[in-house]
């Protein structure tokens, strides 16, 4: 996967195709997953001690390097958004460091085509003087989008089934405080995790989707389950006890929330990459993969009508 480059993407609340920054960091690795051993759905730990000798937190002038060498490699391209992932929790400390945080919203202050940057966090390292630097650092002519990790809006599949270890309370306290700073939230809400059945999944997913609506977040993203290696969802996968969703489930999602808020399917690889995904059978996966394509490409459920096969039935 290539550290630094440039895509294209539907953006639903400009409703026009962008071009995006995508930066992968090599920070420190997921303050929770240290703690912890993470939620049991994700593997990017992985990814994050290769490329830091274990989780090391790299000195602010080493970022900096990094981050005008992958400028440097993109900067004819002319980017509107600036996208960055580090495995973790781009506002923690222990992972990025505070110095480092502000002068990256310094060079896009000052970058002449980035108009956004988005980040991602916990919810927990949201606080009023982590957004009062942000935003004198970025300026009020540019915009900066937060996104976090919501998962599911019940508390006990957030928690005891995905390991999240985040309350309710947290998450609407983090989209208040960027209410008020004038700062766009983003939130990831997951289906299927395990020890729910396709049915339960995705009537989580779609409460997951009202809920964010209803307490304000700006644009969401449908993180469908994909199975990496060295995860508890692995072990389960190996196991005979978790199947990722079927693709009519992702688009059942999408067509019962079409209106609420903008939505994403969000990609199926990542690294480290998948061993399953989210598949339908055979006769129909392709064309069915085509449609999300699409939707993706346009936000547009419409690309879903028609769409029929056996297999949808058998997943009811």
């Amino acid at each position: 996967m290539k550290f630094s480059h440039v895509d294209t993407i539907f953006d639903p609340l400009q409703d026009r195709t962008v071009k995006r920054w995508i930066l992968e960091l090599p920070g420190a690795g997921c303050q929770w997953y240290k703690q912890t051993g993470g939620c049991t759905m994700c593997g990017f730990s992985r990814s994050t001690q290769k490329f830091t000798f274990g989780g090391r937190l790299y000195p602010h002038w080493l970022f900096m390097l990094i981050f005008h060498y992958a400028h440097w490699l993109v900067r004819k391209l002319q980017p509107e958004q600036l996208v960055i992932y580090n495995g973790g929790s781009f506002l923690c400390d222990k992972e990025i460091p505070p110095q480092t945080q502000l002068a990256i919203m310094r060079c896009a202050r000052c970058h002449p085509t980035i108009q956004k940057v988005m980040v991602e966090t916990r919810a927990e390292f949201v606080t009023i003087e982590k957004l009062s630097l942000y935003r004198k650092a970025l300026g009020g002519n540019k915009q900066l989008e937060i996104a976090i990790g919501l998962e599911s809006a019940d508390d006990c599949i957030r928690n005891d089934c995905l390991h999240k270890g985040m309350s309710k309370k947290t998450f609407e306290k983090a989209i208040a405080l960027c209410q008020e700073f004038n700062i766009l939230t983003f939130a990831y809400a997951f289906l299927k995790p395990e020890g729910l059945s396709e049915a339960e999944a995705m009537k989580d997913a779609v409460a997951t989707l009202e809920y964010c609506q209803r307490v304000g977040v700006n644009e969401a993203s449908l993180s469908c389950a994909f199975v990496q290696e060295e995860t508890p969802l692995h072990h389960a996968f190996l196991a005979g006890e978790f199947q990722p969703p079927m693709l009519w489930s992702v688009i059942e999602v999408i067509q019962k929330t079409a209106g609420l808020l903008p939505v994403r399917i969000g990609s199926f690889d990542d690294d480290p990459p998948p061993i399953a995904a989210p598949k339908n059978c055979p006769l129909c996966h392709d064309r069915v993969i085509a449609a999300v394509e699409q939707y993706r490409q346009t936000h547009n459920p419409r690309v879903f009508d028609g769409l029929d096969c056996q297999c949808r039935t058998n997943n009811k």
